[in-house]
C-alpha cells in the first residue's frame, strides 16, 4: 500500500511539473537570438551523439543555429520551443524541402532536454509542426534518424512516420 501511495505521489508531481510547460510556441527571429546559446547546446549535443561526427566542433554548431536564424528571419525555416518558465527545454527546427519530386517539410532537428523526455514533449512538437505544414498546404513531413536512435524511431512511428529508405555506411 505504502508502495502504491508513492507511486500516486510522484505521478502527481510530474503532473504538477507538466503543468509548468509551455505549449510549443513557434519562436520569432527574437527568440531564436535570445536562446541561441541553449538551441546551439542542443544541436551540438544531436551532433555529437552520431557515431560518425567526432570532428564536428561546438563554432560549426554555432555557425548552424546562425543560420537557422536566418531562415526563421526570412521564413523558410519553422522553430518550434517548448520552455519550462524561461528556460527553453526542447525545440524542433523544420523547413520546406523537395524529395523525391514531392515537396515536403523535412524536420531537420528535433531535441528535448534529457531531464524532461518521455513526458509528450516530443511529440508535441512534431504535432506543431505537422499542424503548421497541413494548413499551408503540405501533403507530407520527413525526418532522419540515426539508427540506434532506438527511442526517436519508436516516436516517430508511433506519429504515424514510416520507414522509406535506409541509409547503409561501410567504413575503409
Amino acid at each position: 500500500m505504502l508502495a502504491l501511495t508513492r507511486i500516486r505521489h510522484i505521478s502527481h508531481c510530474i503532473e504538477a511539473n507538466m503543468e509548468k510547460l509551455s505549449e510549443p510556441l513557434l519562436l520569432n527571429r527574437e527568440l531564436c537570438l535570445k536562446y541561441k546559446e541553449r538551441l546551439t547546446s542542443f544541436y551540438y549535443s544531436n551532433i555529437k551523439s552520431c557515431f560518425f561526427m567526432y570532428s564536428f566542433t561546438y563554432e560549426e554548431a554555432e555557425r548552424k543555429i546562425e543560420g537557422l536564424i536566418e531562415h526563421v528571419s526570412n521564413g523558410s525555416a519553422m522553430v518550434y520551443g517548448v520552455f519550462d518558465s524561461d528556460e527553453l527545454i526542447g525545440y524542433v527546427w523544420a523547413y520546406e524541402h523537395t524529395f523525391r519530386e514531392e515537396i515536403r517539410i523535412y524536420v531537420n532537428e528535433i531535441h528535448v532536454d534529457e531531464t524532461y523526455r518521455n513526458r509528450g514533449i516530443g511529440k508535441q512538437l512534431l504535432s506543431s509542426v505537422e499542424n503548421l505544414a497541413r494548413g499551408r498546404g503540405y501533403k507530407a513531413l520527413y525526418i532522419h534518424a540515426e539508427g540506434d536512435n532506438d527511442g526517436a524511431i519508436r516516436l516517430y512511428q508511433n506519429e504515424g512516420y514510416e520507414i522509406e529508405r535506409v541509409q547503409l555506411r561501410k567504413a575503409l
